[in-house]
């Protein structure tokens, strides 16, 4: 698939990332009900049934079976919807989101449940094969819907376009991930605000580590809510609320 950003110099691709997102048959405002809708269905979900049910809120679940959860029951949402339009991708030669009228529109959908904003692929998304090709089997170019969480917590959503040469594999040979450079989070990729985002924890932030996080505690500020609500005499905590005031929610 040809990318958009070919030819581009890094400056110009928020134009173009702007122009893609335009173009797509959904807008984020639908995007982000149908993801709110697929998180709180997904920790209603009870395993087994009868007296031997258990709700999946009281599991520790591992991360990875969260977002398949999560993105089984969005692409469920999504056909719901617009059942003309969409389905979810029923092999691994599919998007993870089907867009039936025209193929280029068709999405993957990446998350992360670690506390951050990166989301990782497969080492195989930066590989390459003997003919140079990238590895693929759906195709790994185009449209992505990315989500970050943390435990129980949705804390970010995106939409934009990766392409599969964005992917770079861990250096180590064992190394089993494949990431993404800076410039793909700054301007190939765009944030979906809403309230949901401020029940993000403070860990979330960019600069905030353990120390830190320690240093709100004790200010009882765990949450982005809570720091922003802050009026206690930390400067610290006053640092970073004042940092938090001029970015968009």
């Amino acid at each position: 698939m040809a990318s958009p950003y070919s030819g581009l110099p890094v400056e110009q691709w928020e134009a173009k990332t702007k122009e893609i997102i335009e173009q797509y048959p959904l807008d984020l405002e639908t995007i982000r009900e149908i993801a709110l809708a697929s998180w709180s269905s997904l920790w209603l979900t009870k395993l087994g049934e009868g007296k031997t049910a258990m709700p999946i809120a009281e599991l520790d679940l591992p991360a990875m079976v969260v977002g398949y959860f999560f993105e089984k029951l969005f692409a469920r949402e999504l056909q719901l919807r617009f059942p003309d339009h969409w389905r979810g991708g029923r092999s691994k030669d599919e998007k993870d989101l089907v867009f039936l009228p025209n193929s280029l529109f068709s999405t993957e959908m990446k998350t992360s449940g670690q506390l951050g904003t990166k989301v990782y692929g497969n080492r195989s998304y930066g590989q390459k094969s003997e003919n140079e090709s990238f590895v693929t089997k759906a195709e790994k170019s185009g449209y992505y819907i990315t989500a970050n969480f943390h435990g129980k917590t949705l804390m970010l959503l995106r939409l934009g376009w990766i392409d599969a040469s964005d992917w770079r594999p861990q250096a180590s040979s064992t190394g089993q991930a494949a990431s993404l450079p800076n410039e793909v989070y700054q301007y190939k990729l765009v944030k979906i605000l809403g309230d949901y985002r401020l029940c993000a924890p403070v860990g979330i932030l960019e600069g905030v580590g353990p120390k830190t996080i320690d240093v709100f505690a004790k200010e009882n500020v765990t949450t982005i809510q809570e720091l922003l609500d802050y009026d206690g005499g930390n400067v610290v905590v006053q640092k970073f609320r004042e940092k938090l005031e001029s970015l968009e929610y």
